[in-house]
């Protein structure tokens, strides 16, 4: 088996801090869309007049999320030691890019990749994390996923790629599953090797 080569993340839950309640879902019931589909696919089911409002509602939304963020603690020791010993950290959201990039720079995180659903369709599809695999020229057994829900889980399964998961308050089902990052980061460091 090839060593690791790559560590992939998600954004919200995952690089930053979970919030007690899900404003996904939140979003979802204050706009009146379904619970169970993805809101991109919530809102592509509503009328095209109404689509351009809730569009902009997202943004708004996410923008928002972002300047409330907190990095989940560990998280910054985490991606140093990763770039330490010269593993490849890229970032992979279903965020749109200027709310992403807002949580970037307020939190002072750097990535050699961040991909957003700006650059290919949503998780759980996987060409996120393909168009990741293609820009490091990586075969899925030589990068490792780090994500904290059953849409992450679906896409790195449909590719192959391994996938673990940080722990959140709504995810104790997924696993292999870290409480902490710390913890994850000398998981990371025996996988590698």
């Amino acid at each position: 088996m090839d060593a690791l080569k790559a560590v992939f993340f998600d954004l919200d839950d995952t690089v930053l801090k979970p919030r007690a309640v899900n404003p996904w879902a939140e979003f979802k019931k204050s706009h009146g869309l379904e619970p169970d589909l993805l809101i991109l696919d919530g809102i592509a089911r509503r009328p095209p007049d109404e689509q351009a409002i809730l569009h902009h509602q997202l943004l708004q939304y996410e923008q928002a999320l972002s300047a409330s963020s907190e990095v989940r603690e560990g998280m910054v020791h985490l991606l140093g030691e990763l770039n330490t010993v010269g593993l490849i950290t890229a970032l992979l959201t279903n965020n749109h890019r200027a709310a992403t990039e807002l949580a970037l720079q307020k939190h002072g995180l750097r990535f050699a990749l961040v991909l957003t659903r700006e650059d290919a369709p949503p998780k759980p599809s996987p060409a996120l994390l393909q168009r990741a695999l293609a820009h490091f020229d990586l075969k899925p057994h030589e990068a490792l996923y780090i994500g904290d829900s059953e849409g992450d889980l679906q896409a790195a399964r449909a590719i192959n790629l391994p996938v673990w998961f940080l722990a959140t308050p709504h995810n104790s089902t997924l696993h292999p599953r870290f409480e902490y990052p710390g913890e994850l980061l000398q998981a990371l460091l025996q996988r590698r090797g």
